[in-house]
């Protein structure tokens, strides 16, 4: 199963370095599956203004920057998303990247981490992330983790700094979230593909 870990900021000095680096390190722990980092800041898309909405418009023909995101988005079977909370809401450059997608991500499973400086761990910003998902037919699962200080929780590497109970239940929790996610990527596939 190919997974991508959707990195759902571009802002310098961000933390979303160090969610995603803890996240991709765990991620090495589970098996018959291979994570790939999916970078919003590799992709660098137009704001939306498509005359149609993608799913309306048979004769469509993204331009080359869009038409790479939606084949790296195409080419996984489920997705993490990693979204900081601005302003109680996800970042506009992630709602763009997904207001691009037509089939693409339809009918496939996504886990949700978000983050934050303060106490809330970005949980508005996730519930929001939510809808938006199911929306562009996505599946998102149950579950997901609300990363509170992520700035004082993780190094810049991605290592555990705070060494709490809840920070052991968070290292003990994403593996195991990661597992959930593959096992409905696999599960969901056949149906994708109609069998």
């Amino acid at each position: 199963m190919r997974i991508a870990v959707v990195l759902g900021s571009t802002r310098p000095g961000r933390v979303g370095d160090r969610v995603c680096r803890f996240v991709m390190d765990r991620a090495g722990r589970v098996e018959d599956a291979e994570f790939a980092v999916l970078d919003l800041a590799d992709h660098p898309l137009p704001f939306f203004d498509e005359p149609l909405a993608p799913l309306a418009d048979p004769a469509r023909r993204p331009s080359a920057p869009v038409r790479a995101w939606l084949e790296a988005m195409a080419a996984a079977d489920g997705y993490v998303f990693l979204t900081p909370e601005y302003n109680h809401a996800p970042p506009a450059v992630l709602k763009n990247a997904l207001d691009f997608l037509a089939t693409e991500a339809l009918g496939k499973p996504a886990s949700i981490v978000s983050y934050s400086t303060s106490a809330h761990g970005g949980a508005s910003a996730g519930l929001q992330l939510r809808l938006a998902l199911s929306k562009a037919g996505m599946l998102p699962l149950p579950k997901s983790l609300s990363l509170a200080r992520a700035d004082r929780l993780l190094a810049p590497g991605g290592e555990l700094v705070e060494r709490s109970g809840w920070a052991s239940r968070v290292a003990e929790f994403v593996p195991v979230s990661l597992r959930d996610l593959v096992d409905h990527a696999r599960a969901l596939k056949p149906l994708r593909a109609g069998g």
